[in-house]
């Protein structure tokens, strides 16, 4: 490799040749630039020059057509006369829409708009205007560039004069006034271009006067023009003739491109373009010059740039001729003596391939002696520096990590220092500071950075105690700790000296910290511990605390005299008797396993006649393990002997209120029983009302009764909540049935409301809601006039199995006032409390309703505006309940247009939007149900042909009408329309009971009646027997077991207070011998305590009724136990066989009584069916004749069996009844007797 290419100086010699060629090129071009500007700038002034000369030509051009128009004037205003023959006006051509004429001798043409109309005017007119034609044939003389020449007047006439005569557009164009001056041109002279048939023209026009309207027209033929303006033009250029309106009349047939206007603010007058304009005398056009720009600038262009190629290569030959001298004086010697120094040495002269001059190696030899010298000297402190240089690194290297370790310490220790709340400060061994952290910044007042080096006194006088400790300290050595009040704060300040790896004192350091906060709950926990100590010394009630393991910690004066001597230490064992003592311990045990809780017990100490209760608490410690009990200690004597006095009292005002309704329960039973016989045997109009008022006014008073024993046995607590499994469809219909007659009476309507979300069953007490819900709503039937009453339940919210029902009792009665509403709750109250109300009542009603709510788990609301009506609101928790359903539950199918309720799905209904989507399943389902009209329609019409066979029929909402064709066909149930959902759950459908009225209800029964009350015992007798039973009434309980087995009644209504044996004690020796199945007992008592029907249960009633009881609702309760067999007794059709002889049926009856122990007899010792027979005859007879028709019938029986078998079982040598016959004998013994005690009854009561 050529070592001289890798010289640097040659490379920077290169470099710079480069510099200074490329300057002088840059100057050069610089140069040139200026000049073309300069050439350009000339150019433009030759511009301006040649287009002054050509718009002189243009404007002398111009100056003659002026001269001509003038000329012509003057012509017109001294005309020459012509003559013209008479018949020249007749020789002028119509045309359509113009006239025409030409003048012999090329004297010129005549042309006008319209119809032509000869007459001596206008042949005068003609004469004066063709004065004119000299003037005219002078200009087409002198104007070679000009086609036609005219006069042309307001009238649409015109005297032309043509070059060519052989078309007519230019006549017509003239006439038209396509060449006339524009509106408003007076006196100026005027330009319009046309193009007619291919060629343009444009026209110079000028008014002869500025009062008149005729004018003189010079037409030019623009190819002409434009010829002659290529003849002026210059340098590629365009000149054009330009009008005021910058409409372009003519330019020459190398038209410019289109320039940019012109601009004056443009830096250079050829930027865009060159645009020259000229005005010409008396002319109503200008002269415009336009080229563009790079047709102006390109001759110059080519000129400037020849010139700087001409330049460049001088500038380059001159730098290369000196570039030659510069290498043979300069580079030639250095590139021999760069190549001496590095290959003299390394071969030989004579291998060289380069020649050094002799005389110069001498000096080459020198040079290179010196540079071989300092290069060996470089090189060996480049070596020495190189060392330095790597221990110099290595040391720095280990300085920087020594450093940098030091300073992420300090930084730490900072951090570490800042973020401690307590004072720090470090200080010398003579007492300066040496550092701090922020804490002692912010409490001494001083920044760090004047703290440094400076003693305590010099910073601040404050705070001299810590002078103090440290001087203790240094003396002493040792660390000290001292508690000192500063700013009214306390702080806990630890000096302590600072050593060095010697074991020399340093310094010290110093540590603050503010303690205030816990100095202040130190203070307070030794005043609240005092306060405490003396609270519990001087506790009215006593404190004791005693250990886990039972012994007495601590106690306060209150123990001692209640328990007597108690000491610290003692066990508990010894302060309570052994019954007491088992009872506290076991509170002490039971909080222990539970961990938690405080339980109250109270104890009776039988020494000192005390009654203490005792709150017991457990304390436990910070691991959570018990700690101690805290016994509260009360003296409680006066309160449990007043509790005591207070249950006494409540126990005998329950007795009072028991005893109380069962008396008036009783004379209720009386009358409501004799009304209910002698309704139907009253005639008179007026005795049957007086009958109801007394009716009334029993029930009102029961009304009453009922409240006060509701809200005694509320506000005792005694009352529980019972709940069991009942519809939303039960319940709706029992409030129907009872508030509907209300309302109908006085004329509301009613008005129920179930959600479609509401589910259908639930488990809840029933009777408890329909209470309060009649309750509410009667109340609202009472108060209200006119329009309606109503009930809405809805759901709030469900989840599973549990649904929050709202329910909503609304009138439109006269409202509350809002005083009133907040009192209207409360026992013995009523809205109005004036003397002059208008509602009677002893105000129960509400305040039962309220209890009954909060006893079932809500709460109850009013909403009432004054003369708008009232809103009663209460909401419960209920659970939801499916019914069972079997595996063959009918299924329904539901077409529904509205959105169906979720629990639909749970009661095997399928829901469809419409028909269509339900056809090809119907035969699925048992019932097809629908509550949208137009879709029920359908299904009517076509039931007969897409109805399956299994379908039971149609269900539809109640409100929903159907043709009455469609009902007859099909079998269409309805439902209510405001539950039709939760209905349509319970199919299969639930329908009405249609009870049995009249004498039948309770026929061949045989009813055993019990009360101590002859009244009310002959009232239930005559009620009983009205209904069609059979009665036997006992006015004791006495011998009754003997009685019942050997009447065996159907049932037994049983009073509960009676004397000797009351219900209970008779229930209880029935039971024994006779089961509930066997011999139904219904109790019947006036005590309508809850606990009383409990009772009445738990000893083995069938049912409770409660006096006073409708005959209605006894003969409905009575109805379940009816029997099968005949009745024992028929008193009418004894009467009628007897001739209504009531004396002759008694003797008639004891007479047959007397029978039955003979017949017993007999039948005990018969040894034949025959015999058997005979008997069961000869009974039959007597009995059937006074109407014992149970006993007649049984006879019959065992009669035609006996006979039966007798003539077909038996052999003849067969004697005694066979064995199936033996069971008939003894039930027939039965019934005998069973006849017998009936008559012993009857006739004794009789």
């Amino acid at each position: 490799m050529d070592i001289m290419s890798e010289f640097q100086p040659l490379k920077t010699y290169r470099k710079s040749i480069c510099v200074a060629l490329l300057i002088p090129l840059i100057l050069a071009i610089v140069l040139c630039f200026h000049l073309f500007n300069i050439k350009l700038e000339r150019q433009y002034a030759v511009y301006q020059v040649q287009f002054a000369a050509v718009l002189a030509q243009v404007d002398q051009a111009a100056s003659a057509a002026s001269t001509v128009i003038g000329s012509i004037k003057r012509g017109l205003e001294t005309p020459i006369k012509y003559q013209l023959s008479r018949d020249v006006q007749q020789q002028v051509r119509q045309q359509l829409g113009y006239y025409y004429h030409r003048l012999p001798e090329q004297g010129g043409e005549l042309v006008g708009l319209g119809t032509y109309k000869a007459s001596p005017h206008v042949l005068e007119h003609w004469l004066h205007v063709m004065a004119l034609g000299p003037s005219f044939d002078t200009a087409l003389a002198l104007i070679s560039e000009l086609e036609a020449v005219a006069y042309f007047n307001e009238h649409g006439f015109a005297f032309v004069k043509r070059r060519d005569e052989t078309q007519s557009h230019l006549l017509t164009a003239i006439v038209e006034g396509r060449f006339s001056p524009r509106k408003g041109v007076l006196t100026n002279p005027d330009s319009k271009q046309a193009r007619l048939f291919g060629n343009t023209y444009f026209s110079i026009a000028q008014p002869i006067n500025s009062g008149g309207k005729s004018h003189i027209i010079l037409i030019y033929n623009a190819e002409k023009v434009t010829a002659l303006l290529d003849k002026l033009t210059f340098d590629g250029g365009s000149l054009a003739l330009v009008d005021d309106n910058e409409q372009v009349l003519v330019q020459s047939s190398l038209p410019a491109s289109l320039l940019k206007p012109y601009s004056p603010e443009r830096a250079r007058v050829w930027r865009g373009g060159i645009e020259l304009t000229g005005d010409i005398q008396n002319a109503p056009y200008v002269l415009r010059f336009q080229q563009t720009e790079s047709a102006f600038t390109a001759a110059v262009f080519e000129e400037v740039m020849v010139e700087l190629s001409f330049l460049a290569l001088f500038i380059v030959f001159t730098f290369c001729s000196f570039l030659w001298l510069n290498g043979q004086v300069f580079i030639r010697p250095l590139k021999h003596f760069v190549n001496y120094l590095t290959k003299q040495d390394l071969v030989d002269s004579e291998t060289l391939d380069y020649s050094v001059p002799v005389d110069w190696q001498p000096w080459f030899k020198e040079i290179k002696d010196v540079v071989v010298q300092r290069q060996a000297l470089i090189e060996q402190m480049e070596t020495h520096n190189a060392r330095l240089d790597e221990q110099v690194r290595r040391q720095k290297k280990a300085l920087s990590r020594s450093f940098e370790a030091k300073e992420r310490q300090a930084a730490l220790l900072n951090t570490v220092l800042n973020s401690v709340p307590d004072l720090i400060y470090f200080k010398n061994i003579d007492g300066s500071f040496i550092g701090c952290n922020q804490a002692f910044e912010r409490f001494i007042g001083v920044a760090q950075s004047d703290l440094v080096a400076k003693e305590h006194q010099e910073v601040s006088q404050k705070y001299l105690a810590l002078l103090d400790l440290e001087q203790a300290m240094e003396i002493h050595s040792i660390p000290l700790t001292e508690i000192l009040d500063f700013d009214d704060k306390a702080y806990l300040v630890s000096v302590s000296p600072l050593f060095d790896e010697q074991g020399s004192r340093i310094g010290s350091l110093g540590i603050a910290r503010d303690i205030s906060e816990q100095q202040q709950a130190m203070n307070a926990l030794r005043a609240s511990e005092q306060n405490f100590k003396a609270a519990i010394k001087h506790a009215p009630n006593g404190i004791l605390l005693v250990s886990t393991d039972a012994m007495v910690l601590e106690f306060n004066r209150a123990v001692r005299k209640l328990l007597g001597g108690v000491e610290t230490g003692q066990p508990l064992s010894t302060l309570f008797a052994q019954g007491e003592l088992e009872t506290l311990n076991g509170v002490l045990d039971q909080l222990l396993e539970e961990r938690k809780g405080v339980k109250v017990l109270s104890l009776s100490q039988s020494e000192s006649s005390l009654w203490l209760q005792l709150s017991v608490s457990l304390v436990w410690d910070k691991q959570k393990q018990p700690k101690y009990f805290v016994i509260h200690v009360q003296n409680v004597t006066a309160l449990t002997k007043a509790k005591i006095e207070a249950e006494r009292a409540n126990r005998a005002k329950s007795r009072f209120i028991a005893n109380i309704s069962h008396e008036i329960r009783t004379p209720l039973n009386a009358i409501l029983g004799l009304v209910g016989i002698l309704k139907p045997s009253l005639t008179k109009p007026q005795d049957s009302e007086k009958l109801i008022h007394i009716e009334t006014a029993a029930k009102q008073l029961l009304t009453m009764l009922s409240d006060i024993l509701s809200f005694a046995r509320l506000e005792s607590g005694r009352t529980k909540v019972r709940n069991k499994p009942f519809t939303i469809m039960s319940l709706m219909n029992s409030l129907n049935a009872l508030i509907q007659p209300l309302s109908d009476a006085k004329g509301l309507a009613l008005n129920l409301q179930v959600a479609a979300n509401v589910w259908p069953e639930f488990v809840g007490d029933e009777a408890r809601i329909k209470q309060i819900l009649v309750n509410l709503m009667g109340n609202a039937v009472k108060f209200t006039q006119r329009g309606e009453v109503g009930l809405r339940v809805e759901s709030k919210w469900s989840k599973e199995g549990e649904q929050w029902l709202s329910f909503s009792v609304f009138d439109t009665g006269p409202g509350i006032k809002e005083d009133e509403q907040a009192r209207l709750f409360d026992a013995f109250t009523q809205g109005n409390e004036s003397s002059s109300r208008e509602y009677e009542g002893i105000g129960l009603g509400l305040a039962i309703v309220k209890q009954q709510v909060t006893l079932l788990g809500g709460k109850i609301e009013i909403h009432s505006e004054e003369g708008v009506g009232s809103n009663f609101e209460f909401e419960l928790m209920l659970q939801t309940q499916n019914r069972a359903l079997m595996a063959n539950q009918d299924t329904i199918c539901l077409i529904s247009t509205h959105q169906p309720p979720d629990y639909l799905s749970h009661y095997h209904i399928t829901c469809f939007a419409n028909f269509g989507e339900a056809l090809a399943q119907l035969d699925k389902f048992a019932y097809i149900a629908c509550d949208d009209a137009d879709e029920m329609s359908y299904l009517c019409h076509h039931f007969s042909d897409i109805a399956p066979e299994n379908c039971l029929g149609l269900v539809v909402p109640s409100d929903l009408n159907l043709a009455s064709a469609h009902q007859a066909s099909l079998n269409t149930l309805k439902i209510p329309q405001h539950m039709f959902y939760q209905s349509l759950c319970l199919a299969p459908f639930e329908q009405g009971v249609t009870e049995v009225e009249g004498q039948t209800r309770l026929v061949n029964s045989l009813c055993l009646v019990v009360d101590d009350n002859a009244l009310n015992l002959d009232i239930s007798k005559t009620v009983l027997e009205q209904h069609g039973a059979v009665v036997v009434a006992l006015s004791s309980a006495q011998d009754i077991v003997q009685i019942c087995q050997a009447l065996q009644p159907d049932m037994v209504l049983m009073d509960i207070y009676m004397p000797h044996i009351d219900g209970y004690q008779a229930t209880e020796l029935l039971r024994q011998e006779l089961s509930k199945e066997d011999l139904p007992i219904i109790a019947l008592t006036a005590n309508a305590h809850e606990h009383e029907k409990e009772k009445a249960f738990k000893h083995g009633v069938n049912a409770f009724l409660v006096k006073p009881i409708s005959p209605q609702e006894l003969c409905s309760a009575l109805l379940p136990y009816v029997g099968t067999q005949p009745g024992v007794f028929d008193k009418a059709f004894a009467m009628a066989q007897l001739m209504n002889n009531p004396s002759l049926v008694k003797t008639m009856l004891n007479k047959f009584a007397k029978l039955c122990d003979e017949y017993v007899n007999e039948l005990l010792v018969i040894e034949s069916n025959q015999q058997l027979a005979d008997i069961a005859h000869s009974i039959k007879g007597a009995s059937a004749g006074i109407g014992l028709t149970r006993l007649a019938e049984y006879a019959k029986l065992v009669e035609a069996n006996s006979r039966l078998d007798t003539a077909v079982n038996a052999p003849v040598e067969y004697q005694g009844v066979i064995p199936q016959n033996a069971s008939l004998r003894d039930e027939l013994i039965s019934l005998i007797r069973q006849a017998q005690q009936f008559i012993l009854l009857e006739t004794k009561g009789s």
